[in-house]
């Protein structure tokens, strides 16, 4: 691995980055900032246009160390206040197919993973709880390209799904599972690659089915960024494998989903590589506002061309033949119009609306950054995005 994932080199050199932001980059972004014209989007504040610049710095730095902080992850169920917490078995019997093959050629092993319950502010937590016939529950895949952030509530991304619970008068509980991060040691090693972070989501909606009880109609799986992707390839293994004790859902949330891992939207002219860069992500010669070591990660044994082929991982890719999206549940997908991936976001909403027609709802939010619904300061689209999305549940 890089020398900057190791200690004491990583603390230096994070103390030393944070130091440079605080009290030399920022007051530049701040000069640059104040006439409006040369800010990333002229609509913007100039607190907004600050944040930005200070937050593509800082995930950029997340990547160059490993990540800054040390997250919560599978091996552990991390408790705290207000933590409600469960184990949550695999679920093997439920995966077959090319999927098991897949499985096989990356190692994955079949393991228990902790879940987290966000319950709504007046109810109890009660691990053995059994939902009524109609008791809607969120099912939330958090985002992090793969290989960051976690499923705790006191994840810097589970402001998401706090929000959701918050807004959403009429979804008591929200569950989110621990799903295994992939890892890679930058030569010829990968840990936890595809199809692992699907084994996990199909184990989490499994335990909300058939060992809780909810039924799957009113169970609707949110993701975002990368989380909306595995819902997206929940959905599909769901659908195409037809268990009769497992049926799919019957809603989709998909936020800023990140749905093309291959090069198919990096060309010129593309919202993948800006002249002026208006997002929290930073563009790359591997893809639009994502890493190469988030994507070598992933495709594990695979190599890039299965970004490109598979629709269980780039189903917006421009070199897949359209994949089918029939059958697939209603379905409400929220984008940002600064986002790097606005392209293949637009490619996802055409090839799902050719084929489920008004069952798709698409909401966008002009000049917003990327997964701009988990960041608190982002007001006021982070609330109205959040009552669109309450609205469309109460449906």
């Amino acid at each position: 691995m890089p020398l900057l994932y190791h200690q004491p080199f990583k603390a230096i050199y994070v103390v030393a980055e944070l130091i440079s932001i605080v009290f030399l980059r920022v007051p530049f972004w701040i000069a640059i900032s104040i006439p409006r014209s040369w800010r990333p989007r002229p609509s913007w504040s100039l607190p907004r246009s600050v944040l930005v610049h200070a937050l593509r710095r800082y995930f950029l730095l997340n990547h160059w160390v490993g990540g800054v902080l040390k997250a919560p992850d599978y091996l552990a169920l991390q408790k705290g206040k207000d933590v409600n917490g469960v184990w949550v078995d695999s679920a093997a019997q439920f995966v077959q197919g090319p999927i098991l093959e897949k499985c096989k050629k990356a190692t994955v092993e079949f393991v228990k993973l902790p879940g987290y319950w966000y319950i709504r502010k007046g109810e109890t937590f009660d691990a053995n709880y059994k939902p009524s016939k109609t008791d809607k529950v969120v099912y939330t895949l958090h985002g992090g390209g793969f290989v960051s952030f976690s499923a705790h509530p006191a994840d810097p991304l589970a402001t998401i799904a706090h929000g959701i619970i918050k807004e959403c008068t009429t979804v008591k509980r929200l569950f989110c599972i621990e799903y295994r991060l992939s890892k890679w040691d930058m030569k010829t090693h990968t840990t936890h690659p595809f199809p692992t972070a699907l084994v996990d989501a199909i184990a989490g909606y499994n335990y909300l089915v058939n060992e809780m009880g909810y039924t799957p109609e009113n169970i609707i799986v949110e993701g975002d960024s990368a989380g909306a992707n595995l819902a997206l390839a929940l959905t599909r293994y769901l659908l195409e494998n037809e268990y009769p004790n497992l049926p799919p859902p019957g809603g989709l949330i998909l936020i800023c989903p990140w749905t093309d891992l291959s090069l198919s939207h990096v060309k010129p002219g593309s919202s993948a590589l800006p002249t002026i860069n208006g997002d929290v992500l930073t563009p790359t010669e591997y893809g639009p506002g994502t890493s190469y070591y988030s994507i070598r990660s992933y495709l594990g044994p695979d190599n890039l061309s299965a970004a490109s082929s598979d629709p269980y991982i780039s189903p917006s890719s421009l070199d897949l033949p359209k994949p089918s999206f029939k059958n697939f549940p209603r379905t409400l997908m929220i984008a940002g119009g600064a986002e790097l991936q606005y392209d293949m976001m637009q490619t996802l909403r055409n090839r799902m609306a050719e084929d489920m027609g008004d069952d798709l709802e698409y909401y966008e939010v002009p000049d917003a950054i990327h997964d701009f619904i988990c960041m608190e300061w982002y007001e006021p689209e982070r609330t109205t995005s959040l009552r669109k999305i309450a609205e469309w549940v109460r449906r």
